[in-house]
Formats: structure tokens, sequence, C-alpha cells
């Protein structure tokens, strides 16, 4: 971190990483019915929107994973509809809710310094604050991002273990529908983006390891160990980081996340008790899947921290920008907005 930079609470992280032409995951739609629904023959069983999707070569329609209830699906079409139109609303159907692509969110990133004297923590009075308390194992952060090294010495001890599951033994020991989340879960499920996509993003698995170190930074800075000599302190010294991977790599060195994923993750992590959820990411388009999984959470007691972008002054950015999200900005030493941050 640039020394005349500070970030202000759990999301710490603002500058963005190199724009892409990537916006949203091509050839796939996402719906929400208004009331549950099951899929028969391949179709959602409306027979205006089925014919709607017919005529766009839908296909492999399926529940997103994670999400709760029966209302909320995704198809891959063989055309792309008209994206404008869609995102404008300009498309009703009687028994549907919403639809809308599945939108890429993009990490927010700021490079990372190891030394302790120039993370100008005083800006925040956080020295005064370790007075009171340096944090609690009972309070759970759950770390939306592109995973965590979870052997990283500065964070291996305040990693989230699942003690209801046992590790690696193939039974989805708790019964919450992820098998050996023994210390968190990897959402990725984009092999639409193969072209472009790098490392492990084909499959979810229970493997929430990090692969561009995005979601280090991050859970680095709300909490790495303190007061044991090595490297930095977070800003509580002893939570439990929860690691949930659901964003991954591209080749020109960028970091996304897909809507599915990222919702999913939202709701994983309300479920799996965490107090606080981080998401240092967004994306200048509302989405109405991360909206509904925000909600879910924040209804089951879950407060929702997200950077609130990179372009300097007031500008739109999601979910930072919806009601249920404490949206969390960047300011200087001087304590005045830094000049990349958004509010």
């Amino acid at each position: 971190m640039q020394a005349k930079h500070i970030v202000l609470s759990l999301c710490l992280v603002v500058l963005a990483w190199s724009l892409s032409a990537l916006n949203i995951a091509p050839g796939q739609l996402i719906f929400k019915t208004t009331s549950p629904r099951s899929i028969e023959g391949g179709k959602i069983g409306i027979t205006a929107f089925d014919s709607y999707l017919s005529g766009l070569g839908a296909h492999n329609l399926r529940k997103v994973k994670g999400m709760p209830g029966s209302q909320y699906y995704m198809v891959d079409l063989m055309t792309e509809p008209g994206w404008e139109d869609v995102q404008a609303g300009r498309y009703a159907f009687e028994g549907i809710e919403y639809i809308q692509p599945n939108y890429l969110s993009q990490f927010h990133v700021e490079p990372n310094d190891p030394l302790y004297s120039r993370l100008q923590h005083s800006v925040v009075s956080l020295p005064q604050a370790w007075n009171y308390t340096t944090g609690s194992e009972v309070v759970v952060v759950g770390i939306i991002d592109s995973g965590i090294l979870m052997d990283h010495p500065d964070l291996a001890a305040n990693i989230y273990i699942n003690e209801d599951e046992i590790p690696d033994n193939g039974i989805d020991d708790d019964n919450n529908g992820y098998v050996d989340d023994w210390r968190g879960w990897d959402f990725c499920d984009a092999p639409e983006l193969s072209s472009s996509a790098l490392g492990d993003f084909l499959d979810p698995d229970n493997d929430p390891s990090d692969e561009n170190y995005h979601g280090t930074h991050v859970a680095g800075i709300v909490g790495a160990v303190g007061n044991n000599g090595i490297g930095v302190c977070g800003v509580a010294w002893n939570v439990r980081l929860l690691p949930i991977r659901a964003g991954f790599r591209v080749s020109g060195g960028e970091g996304y996340l897909q809507d599915d994923d990222a919702a999913a993750a939202v709701i994983y992590a309300a479920d799996m008790g965490a107090s606080v959820v981080n998401m240092s990411w967004g994306d200048p388009n509302y989405s109405p899947i991360i909206a509904d999984a925000c909600e879910y959470a924040y209804n089951r007691g879950t407060t929702l921290v997200a950077s609130s972008g990179n372009t300097y002054g007031p500008n739109l950015s999601y979910p930072a920008k919806l009601s249920t999200v404490i949206s969390v900005a960047s300011v200087s030493r001087a304590r005045v907005l830094s000049s990349f941050s958004s509010y």
C-alpha cells in the first residue's frame, strides 16, 4: 500500500486492474420465475417464455446452483439476444420476475505492502481500537473473492475451519449441499469462457485456493494475524476468515466473477453463519440476482461490505450501491477522498 493511501474498513481495495472488453458471460441468460417451477423436457413450462428461449437456440436449462428455492435458472443460448433490450427491461413475460445477463464483476485492487509502518492504520484510529479489542474468533468474515492462500504464514492461523465437516471423506457431513467444505468452497464454473480464462475455472470444488492473490491481499487487510512478528497485521488480528472463491483470472491478467457464482457465494456465506461478507469487486450494472442474494444475507443478519469503485468521484458500482450493503471508499492521510476512489 502506498504511504499516502489508506483504505477505511474490511473492504479496503479499490485500484482497478486493467479493463477488459469482458462484461457479460457470452451465451448465458439468468432468469427468476415469480413462483417455484420445475424443468420438464428442457422447458420451464411458461409457453411464451419457452418460445422466446427456443428462438434463441436455448439448451442446457438448469437451476442456478446455490440459490434458494426453485425460482432461479440459467440457460445457454446459441444466439445472443439484444442485450441492451434485456438490460433495459424491455422483455416481459407472465410468470417471469426478471431476466438478465450473467454479468462479470471485476476485482478492485490496490498494490500490497508488507510493512506495518506504511499501512497508515492510524488514520482510522486502529491502534487505539486495539487497546479495547483485537478481534474475536467467534466473528466469521466471508471473503468472496479469488480465494485465499490458506497456508500463508500471516493467515493460516485465522482460516475458518468447518468443524461439522470431516475433511476429504467424500461425504457431505453437515448436509449443507457441499461435500467436504471443511474450509470454504470454490464456486467458479465458467467453461463458456475457456478461450480467455486460466487455471481452475471449470468446476466448483472444495479447494478455494487463490490463483491471482487478490483474495489473499484482501484477507490480509481484514485479518492478518497481529503481533506475530511476520508481515503485516490486519484490522482484526483474531478474526476467522472463511475462504469463498467466486472469481478467476483471465489471460490479460484481470480477475472476474460471474453473477451466478457470486450470488451463490453470498448465500453460502450467510448460511455458514458469516458475521460479515467482504466483496472487493463490482460492476456498474445492476444485477437482480446479486441484489436478491444480498437481501437474503442481510435478512439473516449478515453485514455486507463492498468496495465503492475505482473511478474518482460519485459513481455507481454494484453491489456497493445496494441498500443492504455498506459502501467503502478510500481516503488519503489527509482524510480526503483518494484520487482513485469512487464514493
